[in-house]
């Protein structure tokens, strides 16, 4: 019996909490323990900002929190020197938000450590099963790769 859209759904959002739990407790093995061992948000975040520059504003309407949480957030990646606040090129009243040299190499070694961990996990299926996975995963990818536009290209920064 072929399972119902609803109960996909169920799986996927009772599997991904899980998922993420390994791979930040991958990320923690490989990190360590202190401080300095990003956050799954912090994740996050360098990987949107390796897409492109954002404004303060338009992170946290991509991420649903207040403009508050996500500037204590970004102050923490700046104090870690990863991100960087510069001066919109169009406006200089506004403010942008990009990835250091030292944050692109983060972001990197954060991407390429959570994949491999994902990667360990996902080893212990078999091959059909690998497979059926592999081409469920790029059925969603594709549904919301075209379903959830990204703010445009143009950044709407803020004072800041």
């Amino acid at each position: 019996m072929t399972p119902s859209a609803y109960e996909c759904a169920v799986l996927l959002l009772d599997t991904v909490p899980g998922l993420m739990r390994a791979v930040a407790s991958a990320m923690r093995q490989r990190y360590g323990y202190d401080a300095d061992t990003p956050t799954m948000g912090q994740m996050r975040m360098l990987a949107k900002l390796a897409e492109r520059p954002w404004s303060l504003s338009e992170l946290a309407a991509a991420h649903q929190v207040t403009p508050s949480s996500m500037s204590r957030t970004v102050d923490v990646l700046v104090q870690r020197n990863w991100v960087e606040r510069a001066t919109a090129p169009d406006d200089r009243r506004k403010v942008v938000l990009r990835l250091t040299p030292a944050g692109y190499a983060a972001h990197a070694a954060i991407r390429d450590a959570a994949r491999e961990a994902a990667a360990r996990l996902i080893a212990q299926l078999d091959e059909r099963q690998r497979a059926h996975l592999y081409e469920g995963l790029n059925a969603l990818y594709a549904l919301i790769d075209h379903s959830c536009p990204t703010p445009d290209e143009t950044v709407s920064g803020e004072t800041r």
